[in-house]
């Protein structure tokens, strides 16, 4: 057996819920990871000049001669997943992880060993649903002039490593949109009008055309959210094809934080004080998280305004309402945690709340939303607010929302379960739900399923906006 060392550049992919998919529908995932490994990994592979040592049932061990040319593989491939008119799936959509790393390696009847195979493999399986995560030396190697955006995650512990290696994730945002948010976010204008009750309200318009209005979700900031990955990705998808109308709601933002009443009820009456003075009569509304309740609710009220619904990470019941005791003791925890830590400077609660909103943003975005969250809320109020939304229960309005309703939301939800989206697309009487292969409760541009959730907004908004 003849056998070598050598410095290579190593991709291992891997295929994310391998098992499961198998089981729904073993002979369709075959078949789909077939046409996919021929017609775009291994041509891709190709025209890069790496080499596939093997193909494994869930995965791949690539090798190159370089960094440079192992990442762009890397990324190329991913794109090509994230495509929304991707074609080789099948009933479930199909997403692969990926690792990089570069190292020695022993070379053996033309398999491959060695540390650098080690760290790849390790940096696959910790890399997100559609994500490519790197190496830090391997991106020192792979060099600045590959074109491709990268963000730090950190120092990462493995098992069976000795240290902690420094990685980097690949940023999938896309840079032209992300210079257009810019002109968008240094175009606002800040206004204010007041609620029913006297509070003042901070409200803007971004774009142009048929109206749309952004119904509040749990807290947010005018100016911050263009900066915040899941809602920055949102506010620019429907700000550049129509007239958006969005505001700060009570309590939070910009909007008056000494307010004596934070409820449901006033939650609905704000979104309709905002309908009055943007002068609009009739329009489509988006709404994410405890926003699909506001919405809903005052669709129920004034059928006549609300011309259709985009419900994103929604649920028609409060974690106080669920008849769970689960869910009690954990709303009851998470309060109390809210009132007693959200002002830390060292911010573990709200890195956590970050980690749960928006897992595929990267570390340092996930990191400024924690800090961000300083600015846009008190600790008195964010408990007020918290305490609010768990008491949310529209159940008994779901029959009275006639508005056409797309409902979106993510299998993998740690904020709002899968079943509250369900729950909803089965009480509304005109609803359409979408499930999504993502931890998200609000997707981030770098999460694979973003271009599929924005296609859908898009397509539906153009329906119904006019």
């Amino acid at each position: 057996m003849a056998r070598s060392r050598r410095l290579s550049a190593i991709l291992a992919l891997d295929v994310v819920g391998y098992s499961t998919l198998l089981q729904n529908d073993a002979p369709g995932v075959l078949s789909a990871l077939n046409a996919i490994y021929r017609s775009i990994v291994v041509p891709t592979v190709r025209s890069t000049e790496g080499r596939v040592v093997k193909l494994l049932g869930d995965g791949a061990l690539i090798e190159f001669p370089s960094a440079g040319a192992a990442l762009e593989c890397a990324v190329s491939i991913q794109r090509e997943l994230r495509r929304p008119d991707a074609p080789y799936q099948f009933s479930e959509r199909i997403q692969l992880r990926a690792g990089l790393h570069a190292g020695d390696i022993i070379s053996e009847d033309g398999d491959i060993f060695g540390e650098g195979v080690a760290v790849a493999s390790r940096l696959q399986s910790a890399a997100q649903p559609g994500g490519v995560l790197a190496s830090r030396s391997f991106c020192d190697l792979a060099g600045s002039n590959v074109g491709i955006r990268l963000k730090r995650e950190g120092l990462h512990t493995f098992k069976g490593l000795a240290r902690p290696i420094e990685v980097l994730a690949v940023d999938f945002s896309d840079p032209e949109a992300e210079a257009r948010r810019k002109a968008l976010a240094y175009a606002q204008k800040t206004r204010f009008c007041s609620s029913k009750d006297g509070i003042r309200l901070a409200w803007t318009v971004n774009g142009q055309g048929p109206t749309v209005v952004k119904a509040p979700n749990w807290i947010g900031h005018l100016e911050l959210d263009w900066r915040s990955p899941g809602m920055a990705a949102i506010i620019t998808t429907v700000a550049e094809e129509w007239r958006l109308v969005r505001f700060d709601q009570r309590g939070n933002g910009l909007s008056d934080w000494d307010v004596g009443e934070i409820s449901f009820d006033r939650f609905v009456d704000d979104l309709e004080s905002v309908f009055d003075v943007a002068a609009v009569e009739r329009a489509p509304v988006i709404a994410i998280s405890q926003g699909c309740a506001i919405a809903a609710a005052f669709a129920a009220r004034r059928p006549e305004r609300v011309s259709a619904i985009v419900m994103i990470g929604g649920f028609p019941q409060g974690r106080d309402m669920r008849r769970s005791q689960r869910e009690l003791d954990n709303a009851m925890a998470l309060r109390a945690m809210m009132a007693a830590g959200w002002d830390d400077p060292y911010p573990s609660l709200r890195d956590l709340m970050a980690n749960i909103i928006i897992p595929a943003a990267s570390e340092e975005e996930r990191r400024q939303y924690a800090e961000d969250m300083r600015q846009i809320i008190s600790p008195e109020n964010v408990a007020r607010i918290r305490h609010a939304v768990d008491a949310i229960d529209i159940t008994h309005l779901l029959h009275d929302v006639t508005a056409p309703c797309l409902v979106l939301h993510c299998r993998g939800d740690r904020m709002q379960p899968v079943e509250q989206g369900r729950a909803f697309a089965a009480g509304l009487p005109n609803a359409r739900l979408i499930v999504y292969d993502s931890a998200s409760h609000v997707p981030t541009e770098n999460d694979p399923v973003w271009p599929l959730i924005k296609r859908e907004i898009q397509e539906f908004l153009t329906a119904y906006a006019r």
